[in-house]
């Protein structure tokens, strides 16, 4: 499932990891249309949420995004639980949910929001009926208006659903409205890890939602290209249950302390979830407490500049990454060690479309910076080549 386009980002990307052509289907808005992979990377315009389905060897290997104008969203497949952490519900920092479903019968959807004070009553978004091949938007200022960080916590109940939120930041006429995607997270955890800060300085909003029944202490590390420490100006987060908290992190990171940071490591007694926000100028990102990578992920991305961040490493291991181009043809590979306490950056070609990364002997947390123009962040996840789809056959 492709999310909604934001503007700039009108293009949906296709590749396979391995290659492999055929036929593809790509369905928005109620229409269905085949398409040819033949091997490199295939572009289509598509303003409107997008599924996405193949057969046979072309469905296992499959990739997707969403990108352009400096912006970069993942096409994911549905999925049980979605967490959105750091969400918005105000005029200057607003964020719309979207949930698609992508099959011909009804779903259902529960979203629980979590604030500073605890769980939110958002009657709007109990129960949320979609009916099959449609999509339903919610602008959080409307159904949940507040100052304050939230968090979402998505359960389908039935079916299957695509879920995901373009935050915005407003300048209330002081400057452009700016917006992106943010990232889900699939579950809390105690230890995490924030990958894809960028370069430019700027607002910086670190959010952290604990859902679960019991209080959350919650420290920060920075990790560097060399090491990992924990910053003598920042206190350890107290968060009580079910609730969320904001803090910033802009002078911490244009500081002497953080100088170098690539990505920022949380530790919990409890899970959690976390985001960081930064507003540069004219540009919005969002990163995310990442899932670990433990094996193989690949994707498909736009021409120009670009990165791959990695930190999080279990214990010292090797990635490989290879790149190819529009057609298919690689351009680029490299083997990196990566050890534990470390964040490795990595310029990757202009040219790449196309990127696989292989992790060896260890796990970590992975993600591509898009941009210039401006930054979005991208998360690695483990290649899916198999998935079970629910099938309602007439009893006998």
């Amino acid at each position: 499932m492709c999310p909604d386009a934001v503007p700039g980002s009108e293009r949906v990307l296709l590749a396979h990891a391995a290659g492999a052509t055929g036929e593809v289907l790509l369905r928005a808005g109620g229409k269905d249309r085949p398409l040819p992979m033949t091997g490199g990377t295939l572009r289509r315009r598509a303003l409107q949420p997008v599924s996405v389905t193949a057969e046979a060897d072309l469905a296992a290997g499959l990739t997707a995004t969403r990108a352009g104008g400096g912006r970069i969203a993942a096409c994911a497949q549905p999925a049980p639980e979605h967490w959105f952490t750091g969400v918005g519900a105000a005029a200057e920092h607003s964020s719309i949910l979207s949930l698609v479903n992508p099959d011909r019968g009804p779903a259902v959807a529960d979203v629980t929001v979590l604030g500073p004070e605890g769980v939110v009553d958002v009657p709007a978004l109990r129960g949320v009926r979609i009916l099959g091949g449609r999509a339903a938007t919610f602008d959080l200022s409307e159904v949940a208006p507040s100052r304050e960080a939230l968090a979402l916590h998505v359960t389908t109940t039935r079916g299957r659903l695509g879920a995901s939120v373009v935050d915005v930041v407003d300048s209330l006429g002081r400057g452009p409205t700016t917006r992106d995607w943010l990232p889900s997270q699939s579950t809390p955890t105690e230890t995490s890890y924030v990958v894809g800060l960028g370069g430019r300085p700027g607002d910086r909003t670190l959010t952290v939602a604990n859902p679960g029944d019991a209080q959350a202490r919650v420290g920060l590390r920075l990790v560097t290209g060399e090491s990992e420490f924990a910053p003598a100006s920042f206190e350890e987060l107290q968060i009580a249950p079910q609730s969320v908290v904001e803090v910033d992190v802009a002078r911490l990171l244009r500081g002497r302390e953080g100088q170098g940071a690539r990505a920022l490591r949380l530790d919990a007694t409890a899970p959690v979830t976390a985001a960081l926000r930064t507003v540069a100028g004219r540009d919005l990102s969002v990163a995310v407490a990442g899932s670990e990578l433990a094996s193989r992920a690949a994707v498909v991305l736009p021409t120009g500049g670009k990165r791959l961040v990695v930190a999080g490493a279990t214990k010292p291991g090797v990635l490989t990454w290879s790149a190819r181009d529009s057609e298919g043809k690689q351009i680029g590979e490299e083997r990196v060690e990566i050890d534990p306490g470390t964040a490795a950056r990595i310029k990757l070609p202009s040219r790449a479309t196309q990127l696989e990364v292989v992790v060896e002997r260890t796990g970590a947390v992975a993600v591509v910076e898009v941009g210039p123009p401006g930054l979005s962040v991208l998360p690695l996840v483990e290649l899916v080549t198999t998935a079970e789809v629910p099938h309602v056959r007439q009893s006998l």
